[in-house]
Formats: structure tokens, sequence, C-alpha cells
């Protein structure tokens, strides 16, 4: 009989403390995404679009938006706003000397790049001259925005569908994602995933806190060039202890790898370790070709076709963010990226399942450049019946 009791008294104890760690999390609402069943993929009806890295001034407007009851909507409001921008540009058209006009323009027209090694003034005596040179600029400006621009628009979708506060055009500079963790259907703990890139270089940080052991970290490293994402080194960590790693020695045509760095393979181009991977599909658009890719974990090496897969949704249960699916299947596993074109393709779902176990991490906070684009409202807790 007491030990009955004190088998009770344990397990409830237990649930308790797995209950407050869940609730005092910053990363999770209070209740928890309900699973559903995994959801058949649709034909892809928009392509992903390949993004710049360059990133303008983050909008002020916070949080996302849930669309309203119809496309009539949407359009009405996108056509108030370009008639209250063109009245305000004419009122400074006719305030500014047109020297003024003619730089203040071909500034707003340029690349941030462009911009920081570009002063060179306007000459006022050739003022015909200044307008054409804008306008040329304008133009080219507005043909790099609309071939980087997602390929629909809020008015394309139903209600219901999440969007962010303003569209993005560009890769982040800065991205932080906060994550629910299942394993096996059963929600573990949170996660997190911060995204930086400067101009050459790139810095990404995966971290999981379980409700019951010890914290894991990863950190990804690398460069930037003409093919995107190019790294140098994945480390691991259980709490302050060195686990797998892998180092990408580019010179020599070798990548290091496992638990304690000495098994080597040969390097093939385009190789990526799985964290790099998700955010190098989002930079390119999801075109990476139809050739395997060899993708490290740290501790095994693995060839993967990344092709997409499908297009779904990735209902919230406050609303659903459209998807593209990168679904790679090994000899006994399966690894899925769910991208969000809409939120710059970065990556609300992850999952990889093998013969044991299914481990998925679920977006519930979209920040990107210190705006916070969406975040899962909390809710009271249900019990699930399931």
């Amino acid at each position: 009989m007491k030990s009955s009791l004190r088998i009770f008294i344990l397990a409830l104890l237990a649930s308790l403390l797995l209950h407050v760690a869940m609730l005092g999390s910053g990363l999770l609402p209070e209740t928890a995404i309900e699973l559903p069943p995994d959801q058949a993929l649709r034909k892809i009806d928009v392509k992903m679009q390949a993004l710049q890295l360059e990133q303008p001034a983050p909008a002020a407007t916070p949080t996302a938006r849930l669309l309203p009851g119809g496309p009539a909507t949407a359009a009405a409001g996108h056509k108030t706003k370009r008639k209250r921008d063109a009245s305000a540009a004419h009122v400074k058209a006719e305030q500014a000397p047109p020297a003024e006009q003619a730089a203040e323009t071909e500034d707003a027209s340029q690349p941030l790049a462009e911009q920081a090694n570009s002063h060179q003034p306007v000459a006022a005596s050739a003022p015909a001259a200044a307008h054409a040179e804008k306008t040329d600029k304008a133009d080219q400006h507005e043909r790099v925005v609309e071939a980087s621009a997602p390929a629909s628009t809020a008015a394309d979708r139903p209600a219901g569908y999440l969007t962010p506060a303003s569209t993005l055009h560009r890769f982040p500079t800065q991205a932080l994602l906060g994550y629910q963790t299942f394993y096996n259907g059963a929600m573990v703990g949170t996660g997190s995933l911060n995204w930086q890139h400067g101009p050459n270089s790139y810095t990404l940080e995966i971290r999981f806190n379980p409700v019951i052991g010890g914290s894991r970290r990863y950190l990804s490293q690398g460069q930037l060039n003409q093919h995107g994402l190019q790294p140098d080194s994945l480390q691991a960590w259980v709490g302050h202890e060195a686990k797998e790693s892998a180092r990408f020695d580019w010179a020599g045509g070798t990548l290091h790898f496992g638990d304690q760095g000495d098994k080597e393979i040969a390097l093939r181009s385009g190789a990526q370790d799985v964290f790099s991977l998700a955010f190098q599909l989002g930079l390119k658009g999801g075109q990476l070709g139809s050739a395997p890719l060899q993708i490290t974990t740290g501790k095994k090496v693995y060839d993967y076709p990344m092709t997409p897969s499908g297009e779904t949704d990735y209902d919230t249960g406050s609303g659903k963010i459209r998807v593209i699916v990168f679904r790679a299947k090994g000899e006994d596993d399966i690894t899925e990226f769910w991208l969000a074109p809409d939120f710059a393709n970065l990556p609300v779902r992850i999952s990889r399942t093998d013969k044991s176990k299914r481990v998925e991490l679920r977006a519930v906070l979209i920040n990107i450049d210190g705006t916070e684009q969406w975040r899962l409202p909390a809710r009271p807790m249900t019990r699930n019946n399931h």
C-alpha cells in the first residue's frame, strides 16, 4: 500500500513539474498545437521564389495578421495605400528643389549595398539627364523587387491564412524562430533557431530545451557566396559537453565528422549540414537541382535528393500558413522541411523519422529582422483525449 502511494505521489509530482515547465517557457504558449495526422500533399500551385540577401529596414508594424473575409477587402486596402503614397510623394515633389528630388529618388531606387558606395552629387544644371537616370534606376529597382517577391499575395488566398505584417521581398539578415518540440507525438520541450548573416558569412544557432534531461545546442557557421551557404563547421553540445561535430575542409576536399571528429569522407560540391540545408533551400527558393546532396548531422553523412514534394498548410489552430514541403527519404529515415513562402521561405516545421522515433519542431514564433511577424496566441489548456 505504501509503495503504491509513493508511486502515485511521484507520478503526480512529475506531472506538475511538466506543466510548470511548459507554462514557464517564453517560447511556449499555454497549450500545445494539436498533432493532426500527416496531411496529403497538394500539387504546388505557386513556385517558391529565390530571395536576395540584401535586407531593407524592418517594418514598424508588429505581428502577423489573419486574412479578412475576402480578397476584395485586401485589394481595397492595398489600393488606398497606393493613393496615400502617391499623394505624399506629390506634395514632397512640389516642395523639394529639382536637384534634391533627383538625388533622393536615386538613393531610394538603389539597393542598400549600392547606396553605401554611391554618393555622387546630381548636377542641378542637368535636370533632364538626372530625371532620365532616376527613372531608369527606379524601373530597374521595381523589376528586381518583382523578381524576388512571393509569387502570390494575400488576396490570392481565402480567409483563415496568416501573412506577415508587410510583404517580405528579401532573405532576413536576422531571424529567430521559436518551436515546440515533439518526440513520437508527445510534446517534450521547446526549441529555437537563430539565424544571422553578414556580408560574407553566416551563423546559425539551434537550441533544444527538453522538459526532462539536458539541453542540446548546435552551432553551424560558414561562408556566403554566389552559391549561397557554404558551411565551415557544425558543433553539437549537450549541456556544456562537446559532442558530435563536422568540419568542411573545402581546400583539402575532405569532410571530417563523428563523435570525435575523427571520421573522414570526400567532400562534394554543394554539401550542407542538416541545419544549413533548410536555409540554403530557403535562400535558393528550393532550386538545388535533382542530384543527391551530401548532408551531415555531425554523426553521420547522407546523400539526399532534395526537391519539393508538394504543397500543404501548416495549421497552427489559430490560422494557417502556406508551406512547400521538401521531403528526403533515406534507407531507413525521412527528413522534412516545411518552408513558408509568405514568411521569407523560413522553416516552420522540421521533422525527422526513423525506425524507432519521430522528432519534430513546430513553430510558435517568427521574428524577422527584429519585428515579430507572428506568435501563436496563448489559449486555455485543453485535455488531449487521443
